[in-house]
């Protein structure tokens, strides 16, 4: 009986540790999917970014020639009807609507960066998550291993007690 007994620790004590392992094993592959997946998203918000820079620049470019058509439309106006463009309020109109279109595209230009660094500190926070997923997974194994290790080692203690106390 006494035999039994010892067989039936054991016997639990191993499977405590390989429920353990393996439960260590599922967190450490769930966590390395959660840092692909971390990574993945990280390259798209980068795929984001650039977009937005590319599309910016196309705004911007279709600005300009949009002040350029207006201002051309002016001159073409004023010019037809005698007005000397060169100096007063025809020209003061003229270097107005240019600037007012070139601080247009530069606003294009400035929300573009924006959208687009908002993009990468977006990439750069899931680049963060899929490390720390990574430290999740091997710490996760490390903790399964020694919590193995332990339950394997008070399961002998237990076992070498048991018959150590009646051998004596």
């Amino acid at each position: 009986m006494c035999e039994l007994t010892m067989i039936m620790m054991l016997g639990s004590t191993l499977l405590g540790a390989a429920g353990q392992m393996q439960q260590a094993s599922a967190q450490a592959k769930s966590s390395k999917y959660n840092a692909e997946v971390a990574d993945m998203n990280a390259k798209l918000a980068d795929r984001r970014a650039k977009d937005a820079i590319e599309r910016g620049g196309i705004e911007e470019q279709k600005k300009r020639a949009q002040v350029q058509q207006v201002l051309g439309k002016q001159q073409a106006g004023m010019a037809a009807n005698g007005v000397d463009l060169s100096f007063g309020s025809p020209l003061d109109m003229i270097v107005d609507s240019a600037v007012a279109g070139e601080m247009d595209a530069l606003t294009i230009r400035s929300n573009t960066y924006r959208e687009a660094y908002d993009h990468k500190v977006d990439a750069t926070n899931k680049r963060a998550g899929a490390t720390l997923n990574r430290m999740n997974a091997d710490a996760a194994m490390t903790g399964g291993i020694l919590g193995a290790a332990g339950t394997v080692l008070g399961g002998a203690g237990k076992a070498y007690q048991s018959t150590a106390g009646r051998i004596v």
